[in-house]
């Protein structure tokens, strides 16, 4: 593994009893890397297995990447039902890891051809179908919703980044992949749903009554970088999302490109309003286009229509009635100048992973913000991230496991705010 990878206190164990009283392991043939690969960990904590001749586990290693890396592995096997990897390099060199999102052969491993094909069943729902270059890159998606259970036929089946797809060859999503198996296809968990209804302000930090569903949301303003990866993550493991645009940013050839991305996939993303320009609305300052002192209410007002329209276009959505304060700062005045304005959903958040902050200037690291909200994420819970952070990235895999682990559906701020539920 890379000489620079940093590593957080090991927490190592060279027996765990609990396993070593386990039935005793099997393995089983799977395809395996006739020369060394090159195996791609996410910033989390993964741990090694050694195994005895009768695939009992005899020895692990556990370690905390606090950013992403990578070694080498020259073997793949299946062992009591999960591929793991081999390492022959790295910190866990003659360790097995197992095969996942967090640690995963980059691109197409393990493909398999279907002789004859096979009918794979989807139920109703909404589901997202993929198209990878040969490196296993994103290159084009397709989305539709079935109101019927149906079928289609799939020839291939293939872990690519670390995820099990079938291909398709006929029925909507003919030449794509789609996430799941051939006994079955894996549909969106979640729904963006539609606006709630203005009514009287109210400021909204979490949601009571949301049982398993949790928001990530996501401010664009000023830096861009990598908002279009982030996008695309949130695509791969369809996550619904709740988008914060600054019309100052999504008037840029930056912001259209990325707010193209939530135009094509209103099934996953929705958005409110960022104001025009990112200015302290409650204080004043923020930018050359802010007024120094604490703006008027008609300033106040016209950051956010002057905002709305730019926004419409680009998103294709209208974001009414919601809205976030830049700098999460206001005061009753600015929540009446919102109101008059027709934004009577204030949106502030439960825990913020302060991912603006680079690393360089004390921010966190990608381990630090995934294990924020892992630990901390509750029922109802509004994660503040931005589509230009630091090390968002890289963090959300193990963000993104913790709370399905966990019981807990990541999904837009309309549907934690449905009254249906």
């Amino acid at each position: 593994m890379h000489a620079s990878v940093v590593l957080r206190a090991a927490v190592v164990g060279s027996v765990l009893a609990a396993w070593l009283t386990a039935a005793p392991s099997s393995a089983a043939a799977t395809p395996t890397p006739t020369s060394p690969v090159s195996v791609r960990f996410v910033a989390a904590q993964h741990t090694g297995y050694r195994f005895d001749t009768a695939w009992n586990i005899i020895a692990t290693k556990t370690r905390i990447l606090e950013r992403p890396s990578s070694a080498r592995a020259i073997g793949r096997q299946t062992i009591d039902g999960r591929v793991h990897l081999r390492m022959s390099t790295g910190i866990w060199a003659g360790y097995w890891i197992r095969e996942s999102t967090l640690a995963y052969i980059g691109g197409f491993t393990g493909e398999t051809t279907y002789s004859p094909v096979r009918r794979v069943p989807f139920a109703a729902g909404t589901y997202l179908g993929y198209r990878f270059d040969s490196s296993g890159r994103l290159t084009a998606t397709k989305a539709r919703s079935l109101t019927v259970s149906s079928g289609a036929r799939a020839d291939r089946r293939a872990i690519i980044n670390g995820r099990p797809y079938v291909r398709m060859v006929d029925g909507i999503w003919a030449g794509y992949w789609m996430p799941g198996s051939s006994s079955r296809a894996t549909a969106v968990a979640c729904q963006t749903g539609s606006h709630v209804a203005a009514g009287t302000q109210r400021v909204i930090r979490s949601v009571s009554g949301a049982g398993p569903e949790m928001s990530l949301t996501f401010d664009l303003g000023g830096r861009t970088t990598p908002a279009r990866a982030i996008l695309d993550q949130l695509l791969i493991d369809r996550v619904c999302a709740t988008v914060f645009p600054t019309a100052a940013t999504a008037a840029t050839t930056e912001g259209r490109a990325i707010l193209a991305v939530v135009r094509a996939h209103p099934e996953l993303f929705e958005v409110g309003n960022h104001t025009q320009h990112h200015c302290n609305l409650r204080d004043g300052g923020g930018g050359a286009s802010c007024p120094t002192s604490p703006p008027s209410a008609a300033f106040i007002r016209g950051e956010l229509t002057s905002a709305e329209p730019v926004i419409t276009a680009v998103a294709g959505q209208d974001p009414t009635p919601y809205w976030r304060p830049p700098y999460g700062a206001y005061d009753a005045r600015v929540l009446t100048a919102a109101a008059d304005a027709g934004y009577t959903r204030t949106f502030m958040w439960s825990i913020d992973t302060i991912d603006w902050r680079p690393e360089r200037q004390g921010g966190p690291t990608a381990y630090d913000i995934a294990l924020k909200i892992r630990t901390n994420t509750a029922s109802g819970t509004i994660v503040l991230s931005h589509l230009g952070g630091y090390n968002t990235l890289d963090a959300l895999p193990y963000a993104l496991a913790g709370l399905r682990a966990n019981g807990l559906q990541p999904t837009s701020l309309s549907d934690l705010l449905d009254p249906r539920r």
